[in-house]
């Protein structure tokens, strides 16, 4: 009792770094002394397989707490550089959770800018200032149902308990024996097989006459799935970040089987009658998405949430990046390797682009390896690179001074064109919004927004020197965080672009300078600017007017045009 209350202290100190350490590894402590006691039991269990099965299940679940501890740890003590449109979004994601409007957020982006790693952090932060906080992370895989998200019974531990405690006829033990190793082995679904329904029934019957009902009550044996233990733990007043990864993933079936949940948070027991409710107030889910196949998550589910975008870092905010993790690290590799890490991630021939987490793997081998000089080829290319093919790309060292004078060329579509191309309606709020000198046109707009409840965050400028035309130096104020409108079931894009429904156009109208459109294939270019394996950019003539379009590898063409009100 005195090591419980030990450790409870400790949580309670958590602001302090090597508390929340030494926290952490008394719970590993736990886990390994809880493991032993199993093992032995395991052994004294021989012949008793419905002992086997109940320690093996306790074992794989110690296992899967094992695991968790460990990664929140590592995830936790990871620096993570969070953008301005990051941030204000989480600091709307705050205010429509504690009015009860919504309380989620899909992040959308390519893998490795982070998506995964922003929820961790968030709860890290929250952690070491004192809160009383936990995440429950979800790896969405196909096979997963809404239902196993939210609850399941454990009929196989039920029916070892009838077994053990009513007076059992020997016949319907061993067909009790039967059908939990076909429930084990996952050839029937106890929720929906008939027979199993039949002799269920008749299971209950003898358990009532052995007078033990009270005991095999299905309250006893129900077990909370991720997000159903976060709705509970969020009604019980404990403040719960629920990381749903990856849901493009799952089916259809799973994202639409589990929208009232996510949107009320509230779900029935059926077998119990029991009614779980949460709290707004006290759960962030943080869903995340890959760009690829973004596309398949269905617009009612979309319509519940916030949405963000995360560009892939720049290599401003990379260097950034790589120096939170290195800080002892040297200018002359922090250049070189940005340099070759860029080479590969914007090749258009590359398979399996590098990320971030592979950047910071090679990076640590080449301190490590290159105290004071740089190399002269690509060394540990399998870091970096997963297909054979991509190694044998002859991309070579650069000129790491004359890094800063090389600009990106551009060899994908901009976010807005693909999203454009999967049938959305693509939306640019007008440039000015960001401008400081024309803040007083807009005063009215804003006062608008405001007074229908429309959450957005307004441009924040600051004050630096720049020179002008004639080499002086001016007092400039430069836009530092653009203005975004932030409603559920409106996606920002970046770069001022949204995906704005039919019936939300109405509160950003008077903005919108640009409708994106999409032309069908089959139209002539003026001028070609860049042409790529995946991409043309150049000019069009559209009714006797020129336009900067972009042809996708399907021969369509995508224009921004004026918009009309």
């Amino acid at each position: 009792m005195e090591k419980n209350f030990g450790l409870r202290q400790q949580i309670e100190q958590v602001d302090n770094p090597e508390i929340l350490k030494s926290t952490f590894f008394a719970l590993l402590e736990k886990i390994d002394s809880l493991e032993k006691r199993l093992q032995y039991a395991g052994e004294q269990s021989e012949g008793n397989d419905n002992k086997i099965a109940l320690i093996s299940k306790k074992k794989d679940k110690l296992e899967r707490i094992r695991h968790g501890l460990s990664e929140l740890n590592e995830r936790m003590e990871k620096p993570y550089v969070v953008s301005a449109e990051l941030q204000a979004v989480k600091e709307v994601l705050d205010i429509l959770a504690e009015t009860g409007d919504c309380n989620s957020v899909i992040l959308e982006g390519e893998p490795g800018t982070g998506k995964t790693q922003w929820a961790y952090s968030e709860v890290g932060q929250e952690l070491q200032d004192g809160k009383d906080v936990t995440l429950v992370h979800v790896r969405v895989k196909d096979t997963m149902r809404a239902q196993d998200l939210l609850y399941s019974i454990d009929d196989v531990r039920r029916l070892s308990d009838a077994q053990a405690q009513a007076q059992v006829p020997e016949e319907i033990k061993n067909e009790a024996a039967v059908w939990k190793q076909r429930i084990m082995n996952g050839e029937i679904k106890p929720a929906t097989d008939e027979e199993y329904k039949s002799f269920k029934s008749k299971m209950e019957a003898v358990v009532e006459l052995g007078e033990t009902a009270k005991d095999l009550d299905y309250i006893n044996y129900v077990d909370l799935g991720p997000l159903g233990e976060a709705i509970y733990q969020s009604g019980k007043g404990k403040k719960v970040y629920l990381l749903i990864d990856e849901i493009e993933k799952g089916r259809e079936e799973l994202m639409t089987g589990i929208l009232d949940e996510v949107e009320n948070l509230t779900f029935t027991v059926g077998e119990t009658g029991t009614v779980i409710k949460g709290n707004k107030k006290n759960l962030r889910i943080v869903i995340t998405t890959n760009t690829e196949d973004s596309d398949k998550i269905p617009p009612s589910f979309r319509r519940r949430s916030l949405y963000h975008y995360i560009d892939y870092p720049g290599r401003a905010d990379m260097a950034k990046i790589v120096k939170l993790n290195f800080p002892d690290i040297r200018k002359e590799l922090l250049n070189y390797a940005i340099s070759v890490f860029y080479q590969y991630h914007e090749n258009s021939e590359i398979q399996k682009k590098p990320s971030t987490p592979e950047l910071l793997a090679w990076i640590r081998v080449l301190t490590k390896e290159y105290d004071s000089e740089i190399p002269e080829d690509v060394p540990h290319r399998e870091i970096l690179l997963k297909y054979q093919e991509d190694q044998e790309l002859e991309i070579g060292k650069i000129n790491v001074e004359a890094e800063e004078q090389i600009k990106r060329q551009e060899s994908e579509f901009p976010h807005y064109i693909h999203r454009a191309l999967q049938g959305k309606k693509v939306f640019h709020l007008t440039n000015q919004l960001n401008s400081f000198h024309d803040q007083n046109k807009f005063s009215e707009f804003y006062a608008q927004l405001q007074n229908e409840g429309i959450n957005f965050v307004t441009p924040y400028f600051e004050e630096k020197e720049e020179r002008d035309n004639y080499g002086d130096w001016n007092n400039v104020q430069k836009c530092t965080r653009n203005f975004q409108v932030i409603i559920p079931g409106i996606e920002y894009l970046g770069d001022g672009y949204y995906v704005i429904p039919e019936d939300k156009i109405a509160f950003v109208k008077k903005v919108i300078d640009m409708q994106t459109e999409v032309l069908p294939a089959g139209q002539k270019f003026i001028t070609i600017d860049e042409k790529s394996k995946n991409i043309t950019k150049g000019k069009i003539d559209v009714d006797g007017q020129n336009y900067d379009a972009c042809m996708a590898d399907d021969g369509r063409v995508v224009i921004n045009r004026q918009y009309k009100l």
